[in-house]
């Protein structure tokens, strides 16, 4: 009897073990997920590719959350600072605050053993090391600018497409009938103004006269001088405003939706914007009335323009850290890449992305393998965003800018402010790049 009744205790005892590690392996890990660029077609497609992926990892579940798009970045930060994210979507204009608060995690681990790493870009390898040189997050595309014609307008007027800035400038005051309401160029003088200018200064001068491409406000031994001194800003200027009299007057205070509906809504010929505006067009304009070209040369003989990123970083006191890499990576493998840069008009991270998408060979994005083909040409910076003072000055640049094509104050006023701003910050945070 006794030794029947160590038998069943040894049993049950098993049993107890068994049905504890049967219990285990059905947890579920839950990953938390959020962006930032939200818009209902975006989050469609991205949880597309969630569903596929808990579909073959049932063990797994992705919880995405999309805030409003007006406030994703902050419910992003406060998420954070929480700790309830753990994949958050990194922007080329948050990554520095991120970094700064310590609340990213090195992906660099990760990204050495990922199959895919070697077809990612140049640029895909550029954005992910931007800052001390650790991998802080994965890009999921770029947002590379080019200029949006419409070709049915200049075949009419017989104006040849513009390859250069001052043969923009010259076509958009040949189209320009303001009694028609018909202007030449959708211009940008409301929110994040300032970075079309900066385009036209870079374009001007040329990257290699910059301390640094992520710097461009600095010049190279310069000990924190800045380029507002050199002639060419002061002749850009110039050009700057001439561009906007050839555009409608209100466009002072156009930002992103009223610029694109003034090219789509047929009262500008010409728009330079991101890729992802060809997904806009291809909706609402009729084939053969628009087309995309390579971005402006200007004088320097380049054409200079950021590369606008967004991508996907982990949250340094994740939980999860290898479930949540693992879906990160999945989620900026080729193919899936390649479907998202498609469906949301995006320069995708990898090489190979044509072998899964078509749309990255010809048609509207033709123009982005032109300038890919000719690197010493076409070439990125970007302002000093690394600079704490950089927040502050977002708050400030437009309205002067504003202030200048109104003539309120003169172009030497506000290069001066410029100078004086770029200067105290070097001076206050040091050399940052």
């Amino acid at each position: 009897m006794k030794k029947f009744l160590a038998i069943l205790l040894a049993v049950a005892m098993l049993a107890t073990l068994f049905a504890g590690c049967g219990s285990k392996e059905a947890e579920k890990v839950t990953i938390t997920m959020v962006e930032s660029l939200t818009s209902p077609e975006r989050t469609a497609t991205i949880q597309g590719i969630i569903d596929k992926y808990e579909a073959e990892n049932p063990n797994v579940h992705i919880e995405l959350i999309s805030p409003p798009l007006e406030n994703a970045d902050a419910k992003i930060s406060q998420m954070l600072m929480n700790g309830e994210a753990d994949i958050i979507e990194v922007r080329d204009q948050t990554i520095a605050q991120y970094v700064n608060n310590e609340w990213l995690a090195d992906l660099d681990p990760y990204v050495a053993e990922w199959e895919h790493k070697d077809t990612l870009s140049e640029d895909s390898w550029t954005s992910m090391h931007q800052l001390d040189g650790k991998c802080y997050l994965v890009p999921s595309g770029f947002y590379q600018r080019c200029l949006y014609y419409r070709e049915d307008v200049l075949a009419d007027a017989g104006v040849a497409v513009p390859t250069t800035w001052q043969e923009l400038l010259e076509a958009s005051q040949t189209l320009t009938d303001a009694g028609s309401n018909f202007f030449g160029y959708s211009f940008r003088g409301g929110s994040s103004g300032y970075q079309y200018i900066d385009t036209i200064y870079w374009s001007y001068i040329g990257v290699d006269k910059l301390a640094d491409p992520n710097a461009g406000y600095y010049l190279k031994d310069g000990n924190g001088a800045t380029i507002f001194t050199l002639p060419e800003c002061k002749e850009a200027l110039a050009y700057y405003k001439e561009l906007f009299q050839a555009s409608p007057s209100d466009s002072i205070a156009w930002a992103f939706s009223e610029m694109v509906e003034g090219f789509i809504g047929g009262t500008t010929a010409f728009l330079i914007q991101d890729a992802e505006v060809i997904a806009n067009c291809s909706v609402d304009m009729e084939e053969g009335t628009w087309n995309t070209a390579p971005f402006p040369i200007g004088p320097s003989g380049e054409a200079v323009f950021p590369n606008g990123f967004g991508g996907w970083g982990m949250a340094a006191d994740c939980e999860n850290k290898d479930a949540a890499a693992a879906f990160l990576l999945y989620l900026s493998n080729p193919e899936n890449n390649a479907t998202y840069a498609a469906n949301h008009a995006m320069v995708p991270i990898h090489t190979n992305a044509s072998d899964f998408s078509d749309a990255f060979s010809d048609g509207y994005f033709a123009c982005y393998s032109e300038m890919a083909g000719q690197p010493a040409v076409y070439r990125h910076a970007t302002e000093p965003q690394m600079y704490v003072a950089f927040a502050t000055f977002k708050t400030e640049a437009d309205a002067m800018y504003q202030k200048f094509l109104l003539d309120e104050i003169t172009d030497d006023e506000l290069l001066q402010w410029l100078d004086e701003f770029w200067i105290e910050a070097y001076e206050t945070e040091g050399q940052l790049w």
